[in-house]
């Protein structure tokens, strides 16, 4: 405040144009210095139109974005401030988990990370879920197999792989563009009511636990007056089918619900893990850089 009545008693000594030209200057800069001192909030910031400056992303592809804008907000604020945004919950990290993730990102992701952009942006769909899921199924790891048969990078069954026309499951390429078909095959078989990012957590549900099971939770959730469209609604009914007096009543009978649950909300959590250790961009910019991503 000092320095602007500085100004203004220089402005007396000023030619008349001048001294006007200093006087609206400033107030300029005084108004813009208040302004930029006001306390700004998550909600404000939420309100802010994120998408004004990249008109080539459809409805449909939006969520994404917004999701990894939730994730900065949320990673920047205190707890309370955290919840005024709504950000959608997920479990931290063991420091367990963390280091050896962390380890990983740093031998393994960049060996695939250019095979999970460009698959990604074939299917219109964000590489860093495509890498959360691949390290939920193999840990980058493209010779895994498993005692139940499934093998590769996204541990497909040998019947997936044939239906998906994949001829070798070790193969890195082919496991990655098979297990994100599959994905995307399950997606459209969901009813067209469920909104992301619920429609991808049921898909990898479904992924894991097979979409009949799926649709079992979901029949149980409405015959019990609850919006199966809701992840959090329907992972409540996926666990039910692994007790008798609840898998009894459904098509497909008894399911690994827990697994099922579990297996979404580690997803969930490397997703997250793995956006919070690649270099943040103006949200804008990343979104034009990116520009194909749709679908969680």
């Amino acid at each position: 405040m000092g320095s602007t009545v500085a100004q203004i008693v220089v402005l007396e000594l000023a030619p008349p144009m001048a001294a006007l030209r200093s006087l609206l200057l400033a107030v300029l800069l005084l108004a813009v210095t208040v302004v930029l001192l006001q306390p700004r909030t998550p909600t404000m910031l939420l309100r802010t139109p994120l998408f004004s400056e990249c008109p080539h992303l459809s409805v449909e592809s939006r969520h994404l974005t917004l999701l990894e804008w939730e994730y900065f907000l949320s990673s920047s604020l205190e707890e309370s401030k955290a919840k005024e945004v709504n950000v959608y919950p997920a479990t931290e990290l063991s420091a367990g988990e963390a280091a050896s993730l962390d380890n990983h990102i740093h031998r393994r992701l960049p060996r695939y990370q250019d095979l999970f952009r460009i698959v990604a942006s074939e299917y219109r769909i964000d590489w860093h879920l495509v890498a959360a899921i691949s390290y939920q199924e193999s840990h980058w790891y493209p010779k895994a197999k498993s005692p139940t048969g499934v093998r590769g990078m996204m541990m497909l069954t040998l019947p997936t792989a044939k239906e998906m026309g994949i001829r070798n499951r070790l193969d890195a390429e082919q496991s990655v563009r098979g297990g994100v078909r599959y994905l995307e095959q399950l997606k459209g078989r969901l009813p067209e009511s469920i909104q992301e990012p619920d429609r991808t957590w049921q898909a990898l549900a479904a992924y894991n636990v097979g979409i009949g099971h799926l649709y079992d939770a979901r029949t149980l959730a409405r015959s019990h007056g609850l919006n199966p469209d809701l992840w959090t609604n329907l992972s409540d009914f996926l666990l039910k089918l692994e007790d008798p007096q609840w898998h009894n009543q459904t098509r497909y009978g008894y399911a690994r619900g827990a697994e099922s649950v579990q297996y979404v909300e580690n997803i969930q959590r490397y997703y997250r893990h793995i956006l919070a250790r690649q270099p943040r961009k103006p949200l804008p910019v990343m979104a034009q850089s990116e520009g194909n991503r749709s679908t969680l």
